[in-house]
């Protein structure tokens, strides 16, 4: 073996290297967009045809996640997950960029994990798909399918900004249908993330968020799988609700994280993150002048969640305009475009997180 001539190419390639521009090969700390768990080119229907969901899965999931990535460069928020920093930002006035970013993609993932393409004809949806567990709540809790279809769609149409609508259920088996508005979000309370989430379906890493036991609440990286490390308060010290932060115009949550609006509908005074401070607001009829004072009303949907339970996200629909207008609906029809919403609910998934969730 010649060494010279070996230790000779050795430093020629040294110094060729040391010569080239230097390329940042490790991009763990950049949030990055997740492939979707159907094909893009098939598109979603008449909810949401291909170039609807290259607005809504790419285009604008990939423009909050840049936006988000230039906003925590170099703090130390750079690096965390998308939860990590929703968590992290909401009681930060000074991060309230962050906040809307993450918080936006964050429902944004959520909302089209919770999708899947149309059925092959004749059949119209995937309700067929529902336990008989969820189908017996619906049946109980809101009189048929159709009903709470017709519940959630007045919740929708009746959001005057941008925003989101959830069906939401508690340990208990009760669901409820509740808004947020802007970057609001229900999926982080008590720095974990609430979802029901299963990594087969996902291909995300997932683990416990509670004790040694828990099957329901879960926490994992949305752009790489990679396993959360979120501490949880104890539970002698009930959590600090966080400081409100800037929203869109005409808007005024009470928290950044449930972006419901700052009038007091609660006047016990408790964390306007409980339960209770949404079952006067979710579906709830305003007050008016011909309430019959003195004589019990019904309680609305949202009343029977128990009180002192956490709420679960079972699925949600992005309320925004460019999600319509994408889909070649006009700017005044999103009535239109919401009756397609029903023919893409991924209700499989939907009866699988619900089944896991509520007690028996």
């Amino acid at each position: 073996m010649n060494l010279y001539s070996t230790s000779s190419k050795a430093a020629r390639i040294a110094s060729l290297i040391s010569r080239a521009p230097h390329i940042r090969w490790c991009t763990r700390g950049l949030h990055q967009r997740r492939a979707l768990l159907y094909k893009l080119e098939d598109g979603l229907g008449e909810f949401l045809p291909p170039p609807a969901l290259k607005t809504v899965a790419v285009d604008w999931q990939q423009g909050l996640l840049d936006r988000l990535n230039e906003e925590v460069k170099d703090t130390e928020d750079e690096g965390l997950t998308l939860a990590q920093t929703v968590i992290n930002t909401a009681a930060r006035e000074d991060r309230t960029l962050a906040f809307n970013y993450a918080s936006l993609a964050l429902n944004n993932g959520f909302f089209l994990d919770h999708l899947r393409p149309p059925p092959p004809a004749p059949a119209r949806d995937h309700s067929d798909q529902i336990s008989a567990f969820l189908a017996d709540n619906i049946r109980n809790y809101h009189g048929s399918l159709a009903q709470l279809k017709s519940e959630f769609s007045a919740a929708v149409l009746g959001m005057f900004t941008s925003g989101w609508v959830w069906f939401v259920t508690d340990k208990g088996g009760n669901t409820g249908v509740l808004p947020t508005y802007g970057p609001g979000t229900l999926l982080i309370r008590s720095r974990t993330y609430m979802a029901h989430a299963r990594g087969p379906s996902l291909g995300d890493v997932i683990a416990k968020a509670e004790a040694e036991g828990s099957s329901v609440e879960h926490e994992f990286h949305y752009e790489s799988g990679e396993k959360l490390n979120l501490s949880r308060p104890s539970s002698s010290s009930p959590a600090r609700s966080p400081t409100a932060q800037p929203s869109p115009p005409g808007v005024s949550p009470s928290s950044p994280a449930s972006g419901v609006p700052g009038t007091n509908n609660n006047p016990s005074g408790s964390n306007p993150l409980h339960p209770r401070f949404y079952s006067t607001f979710g579906l709830g009829t305003a007050p008016s002048i011909f309430d019959q004072g003195g004589i019990e009303q019904p309680m609305s949907k949202v009343e029977t969640l128990n009180v002192g339970e956490v709420l679960y996200p079972l699925f949600c629909i992005s309320v925004h305009e460019h999600a319509w207008m994408a889909a070649g609906y006009g700017v005044w029809d999103k009535e239109e475009w919401l009756k397609k919403f029903w023919s893409v609910v991924d209700w499989e998934k939907i009866s699988q997180a619900y089944d896991a969730v509520a007690k028996r």
